[in-house]
């Protein structure tokens, strides 16, 4: 019988709902996706013992799947990164207050762009169709429709077109030639 939906009273609707949330997510993490990132302040946690003499512990906040891209202690400035704090236990220890992250979760489907919407729903068909059908060969044509060749490593295909949007609405930042050691000890 077909699938009628991902509810865990489904016969069936709960392996295929585990499949469809790491593929999802798998997806997501292949490149930072600009739709997949949201910037949040830190909250400091209470009464928590900072690491190796930082002053602060922060929280990431939930539900991210996976660690800050990047932190920040001025939000206003896009190219402004912070670099002084230790990620250590899916918390980050810092003596900065207060400070911003660039949080990956994983947004609603209605939030994805067509290019990445198209290339999730034909790998989540691959599997399927290998977990639901055993149809090898619908497997392996749909999985290299999203994914491309091996050789690709999971950047081909309608997932390259995924990527290469992305690229192209993710705005450059400048090159910060200052970011080097040789430079600040020139300039101190």
């Amino acid at each position: 019988d077909p699938l009628q939906d991902l509810a865990e009273e489904t016969i069936g609707g709960q392996p295929v709902s585990l499949l469809y949330e790491g593929i999802v997510e798998f997806n997501l993490g292949i490149e930072p996706f600009e739709f997949g990132f949201d910037l949040r302040q830190l909250s400091a946690v209470a009464g928590a013992d900072p690491a190796s003499g930082w002053d602060y512990v922060y929280d990431v906040p939930r539900p991210s799947i996976g660690p800050p891209r990047w932190l920040t202690d001025d939000p206003t400035d896009p190219d402004r990164r912070f670099w002084r704090y230790l990620l250590s236990g899916g918390q980050v220890h810092s003596s900065a207050s207060p400070l911003w992250a660039s949080v990956p979760f994983r947004p609603e489907p209605i939030r994805w762009p067509a290019t990445f919407r198209i290339a999730t729903i034909t790998s989540v068909g691959a599997a399927l169709a290998l977990s639901l059908a055993s149809d090898r060969a619908l497997h392996d044509v749909l999985k290299m429709q999203a994914y491309g060749t091996p050789s690709e490593n999971f950047r081909g295909g309608q997932m390259r077109v995924a990527i290469n949007a992305n690229a192209q609405a993710t705005p450059p930042r400048r090159t910060n030639w200052d970011e080097n050691p040789l430079t600040r000890a020139w300039r101190s």
